[in-house]
């Protein structure tokens, strides 16, 4: 049997096909053809949002930070349990990251932690959507209304997913989404800067543009483009634009077999979690669950032997993030608000292969395996 990755990009039925029509035309590229095409699919799900291909969801958060004008002495808070780049393009202008511990259910921030982080230079709040499940934006933004905070989602793993009917990332004065080759929606590299503050979106435009005002250009507001901000190329490149405008076409079929895989892994795992081996996420988030399948269990020595046991029979296991906190640079440059529930989710956690190239009977097989680690 051969080795059950942990992910695996979906195949493309149509990029070859794609790229051939795109470098048969140099106005093609010129126009962003398939750029263009991916936000006809996109803004369906962003009605009242300004949206920008960006080359990363990195690049994403960095114009959010420019676009703030974050300083030196400035403050942000956002879980610790996240990936680096959330931190980066804020401390990277000089920020003060203010980490906050998570809760154990959804391991999003806690909510009931925020308002002791804030001081009188705290900016922004960055919520990260973890696995794609939502945070209380309701609370988060009465908090950020209270303190006159700019709130942003952090919607990384969450394309497909919602809050009260809305599409994560189309919420809060900002939000962004990637589409890296580890998400379930993929460009192989891209990421989306989602705008829902309309003061914010003529800055981030001239910043996504290298500092230019091309946008204005291009709608013939002006006559020709200038230098008008300090910007940078962040631009998604065509080649991955087409690529992510055949996955943004099947999106659907994507996200409804995740969701199957989702659902088998619960129902085949549930006994062993009535019997406390390890803890599942709650039930009522496995109808939208397609971005992960995580376990958590007791130790971190038993998830280097069930990982250890996985690899063994074949199958590939990952666990997730070192907190930010307790890095070198995150204790260097931030602080802690919170317990150990971050600790906790870092040592103990363990994700199981979840893409769209999975067979039935090769999540059976990682189901019988896990069932004869625990039971034997």
């Amino acid at each position: 049997m051969k080795k059950i990755l942990f992910n695996n990009i979906g195949k493309s039925i149509n990029y070859l096909k794609h790229v051939e029509h795109l470098f048969s035309d140099y106005d093609l590229i010129r126009g962003k053809h398939f750029s263009n095409l991916c936000y006809e699919e996109l803004q369906p799900h962003f009605l009242n949002s300004h949206l920008l291909l960006t080359h990363s969801a990195t690049g994403a958060l960095e114009i959010i930070a420019h676009a703030l004008d974050i300083k030196n002495g400035d403050e942000v808070i956002l879980p610790s349990f996240t990936f680096v780049s959330t931190v980066n393009a804020f401390a990277s202008r000089g920020a003060t990251p203010v980490f906050i511990d998570i809760e154990p259910d959804r391991l999003n921030l806690d909510i009931d932690l925020v308002e002791r982080a804030i001081t009188s230079k705290t900016r922004a709040i960055i919520a990260v959507h973890y696995a794609g499940h939502s945070c209380d934006l309701n609370r988060l933004k009465k908090i950020c209304e209270k303190h006159s905070l700019v709130l942003i989602e952090d919607a990384a793993m969450s394309f497909g997913n919602t809050f009260e009917g809305k599409q994560l990332g189309g919420i809060a004065d900002f939000g962004v989404i990637s589409f890296d080759v580890t998400k379930h929606i993929s460009a192989v590299q891209g990421g989306l800067l989602i705008v829902n503050n309309e003061k914010y979106k003529i800055r981030t435009n001239n910043i996504y543009h290298i500092g230019t005002n091309r946008s204005d250009f291009t709608k013939g507001i002006v006559p020709y483009y200038e230098w008008v901000d300090v910007g940078s190329k962040y631009q998604m490149n065509e080649l991955n634009a087409a690529f992510l405008y055949d996955q943004l076409k099947i999106k659907d079929d994507i996200i409804q077999k995740r969701k199957t895989i989702s659902k088998s892994y619960f129902s085949g795992l549930k006994s062993l979690s009535e019997l406390e081996h390890f803890l599942m996420m709650n039930e009522s988030l496995i109808d939208s669950n397609i971005h992960e399948f995580y376990l958590v269990v007791k130790s971190e020595e038993d998830r280097h032997k069930l990982s250890a046991f996985l690899n063994e029979k074949g199958i590939e296991s990952m666990f997730h993030y070192i907190p930010l906190h307790s890095a070198t640079k995150g204790k260097e440059i931030g602080r802690f608000i919170g317990s150990n529930e971050t600790q906790k989710a870092s040592e103990r956690l363990l994700r199981l292969p979840m893409h769209n190239e999975l067979t039935e009977d090769e999540v059976e097989y990682i189901i019988q395996t896990i069932r004869t680690y625990y039971e034997s």
